[in-house]
């Protein structure tokens, strides 16, 4: 600006343009171009120094640490499990209890009715086989499995013979879980995965099993196949004919690379995660695989070791703090 720094002689002004009214008017027009030309020249003053502070605070912005949450990337055994509906089914017939006797006899009692659970060799009813003239005597009638009675058949008082039914049971040890599963998930699932279920009559009870069966044929209508669970755990409360919840595994991978499913991000429509690169977070892109509620497989761009960021607000770039 040297032409602002030129000294303006308002006095040889004056006296060239004379010193009457018009050189008084002279004089307050460059007087009013002088205050115009510094009142410039302080806006400019103002914005450089104002564009300086928002640089400053920016860049602070910029090199602000942020805490963040990471877990080191490792190999390790992915599963996924799948929600079904299901039914308790039998695949054996009702157990009869006969008298242990070899010819006829009066019901003295009974000790069983429906509903109740029976062990092997449990009494559930006495028989007096005695014919007159003979002692008083007493055969017990047992049963000869494990059931559930779901019918007496007799009373006391009444006559039988050894061919007549005392009761029925129905097993459980023969009750199974029957459903039918989506063709897409056939091809992970294999004879003896692990199962999870939950009966509607008792939920939050869970009740163990394996796959045992897989079928043969695809029912076109659904496009999905029967399957069967053989029961392993306890099954107390089962019956025949009950709806339940399945939880069957139908994806097992084992070394895979696996990390949590919060740490995935998307950036220009590429999969990616961030890592933890000398006190920085730096974004790469993965290729992903299967994924579950809470982890997904990892099948590229990431290698064993790496630390990748799960929660925190941050980009490429941005430096980071790792905290538990």
């Amino acid at each position: 600006m040297e032409e602002n720094k030129k000294e303006i002689d308002f006095k040889a002004i004056a006296e060239s343009n004379g010193s009457g009214k018009g050189g008084k008017v002279v004089t307050f027009i460059l007087l009013l171009i002088c205050i115009v030309l510094a009142a410039a020249i302080m806006i400019k003053l103002f914005q450089s120094t104002e564009e300086t502070a928002i640089e400053a605070v920016a860049s602070d912005a910029f090199t602000q640490i942020v805490n963040v949450s990471a877990v080191e990337a490792g190999y390790g055994t992915f599963s996924k499990v799948s929600r079904l509906n299901g039914e308790i089914s039998r695949e054996g017939n009702d157990i009869t209890v006969l008298p242990d006797i070899t010819t006829s006899g009066i019901i003295r009692e009974v000790l069983i009715k429906e509903g109740d659970i029976v062990k092997a060799g449990d009494t559930v009813a006495y028989i007096d086989p005695s014919r007159p003239g003979q002692s008083y005597m007493i055969s017990p009638v047992t049963a000869k499995a494990d059931g559930i009675v779901s019918d007496v058949a007799v009373s006391a008082g009444e006559m039988v013979s050894s061919s007549t039914v005392i009761a029925t049971l129905t097993s459980t040890d023969d009750l199974i879980i029957t459903a039918s599963v989506p063709e897409k998930f056939l091809g992970s699932l294999r004879i003896g995965m692990s199962a999870e279920f939950e009966s509607v009559a008792y939920p939050g009870r869970l009740y163990t099993g394996t796959l045992a069966y897989i079928s043969p044929t695809l029912n076109r209508a659904t496009r999905s196949a029967d399957i069967k669970i053989e029961i392993t755990g306890d099954r107390t409360g089962l019956m025949d004919g009950m709806y339940i919840k399945l939880n069957l595994e139908t994806e097992h991978i084992d070394n895979a690379m696996i990390v949590p499913t919060a740490a995935l991000d998307t950036y220009l429509g590429d999969d990616v995660v961030y890592t933890v690169e000398d006190g920085t977070a730096a974004r790469k892109v993965v290729k992903t695989g299967s994924s579950n509620d809470t982890e997904t497989v990892i099948l590229s761009g990431l290698e064993e070791g790496e630390m990748v960021i799960t929660a925190g607000n941050i980009t490429n770039g941005t430096p980071v703090n790792v905290v538990e």
